[in-house]
């Protein structure tokens, strides 16, 4: 899996979807196509409840993202829909919103259910996730492994696991500090702008939502508030992942290396499974293929630059990813800031090995 988009995807899927809203957009608007006959509407909203959701699929989501992003799509083209088709031909449609809200309730009542499977079992998922603070200092992969050990891993709860771990960062770390064990720990992005990125995000979403949320109040009280929500759910993504990278520093015991890098991605290989480690002096950029097969744990930057270090592995490992996505890596691609030290450290546990 991996979640990047090449740039000509991107361009092909921003061309088709632009075509889309345009050829709409034309066909309500100039007079030569007038007057536009009443079953027209029912193409347009195929085209924006049907057609550019499933473009979305294939472009971006699949493989690469939760199922659940295709919600806010729906819903942003069902807005569009009503901003482009006359309100005389929108008439004829006013049960498709009750529509999309019955959809959103019924994935809300499947998340539900999975709510109350874990509640019913929290007072062993408390005394696993309390046995495992020693054995790892991160809140994802401990309450991971209590849900593994009384529960059934599937999509949903991968998914429902990601969520928690956002809204836990978000919302209840702001007074903590990095773990201190018995490990070594190295952090990641003390020499990087990543804390400023996300701040400069931050600052530009909320000033993006109070003007978007005024200017489509004036047409579509509805649709306003859907990308309130939208925008408080990216909101809380970026506070966690300032607050996971911040204490997720990577961790390296005599036994092995563990990484959470943010909310996105995470990674544990015993040492005995790691072939060498050396500084990277290849490419800025990575092939398609390449992709398929290394992990990236440096930090998201203004700039993004080669990786310090290269970690190639004796054989392919798991590497996890938010909403329950895996891939096969056999290389780890890692800046650290503290790099001799940790270099020096690794290096020298292999060598025992």
């Amino acid at each position: 899996m991996n979640p990047a988009l090449t740039r000509p995807k991107w361009t092909l899927f921003l061309f088709i979807v632009s075509l889309v809203f345009l050829s709409n957009w034309l066909l309500y608007t100039l007079p030569q196509f007038g007057p536009v006959p009443k079953g027209a509407a029912y193409g347009s909203l195929f085209d924006f409840l049907i057609t550019i959701p499933v473009l979305t699929y294939f472009f971006i989501i699949r493989k690469r993202y939760s199922l659940k992003y295709l919600i806010p799509v729906i819903f942003a083209g069902y807005a569009a829909g009503t901003f482009i088709i006359p309100n005389e031909q929108m008439q004829q449609f006013t049960f498709v919103p009750y529509l999309l809200f019955a959809g959103e309730a019924a994935l809300l009542l499947v998340e539900l259910y999975i709510l109350y499977q874990v509640l019913t079992k929290i007072p062993k998922l408390i005394r696993t996730f309390r046995h495992t603070d020693e054995a790892s200092p991160y809140f994802f992969m401990r309450l991971k492994h209590s849900i593994e050990t009384h529960l059934s891993m599937t999509r949903l709860i991968s998914i429902f696991l990601s969520e928690i771990t956002m809204f836990y960062y978000a919302l209840f770390t702001w007074k903590k500090k990095a773990p201190a064990t018995a490990a070594e720990m190295y952090t990641f992005h003390q020499k990087t702008s990543t804390i400023a990125l996300h701040i400069m995000l931050i600052h530009a979403l909320v000033l993006e939502s109070v003007g978007f949320h005024y200017f489509l109040h004036q047409w579509n009280e509805t649709a306003a508030w859907v990308l309130v929500a939208l925008n408080v759910y990216t909101l809380l993504f970026f506070l966690g992942e300032i607050q996971a990278i911040r204490l997720c520093p990577v961790q390296l015991t005599e036994e092995k290396l563990v990484l959470q890098i943010g909310l996105t991605k995470s990674l544990s290989v015993t040492l005995e499974k790691i072939d060498k480690i050396q500084y990277y002096d290849g490419p800025e950029k990575w092939s398609k293929q390449e992709l398929k097969t290394i992990f990236d744990g440096t930090a998201a930057d203004f700039i993004k630059e080669k990786p310090t270090f290269e970690i190639l592995l004796k054989e392919p490992i798991t590497a996890h990813y938010m909403y329950g996505f895996e891939k096969k890596v056999d290389r780890i691609f890692l800046d650290i800031d503290e790099s001799d030290a940790f270099y020096q450290t690794l290096k020298s546990r292999l060598a025992h090995m």
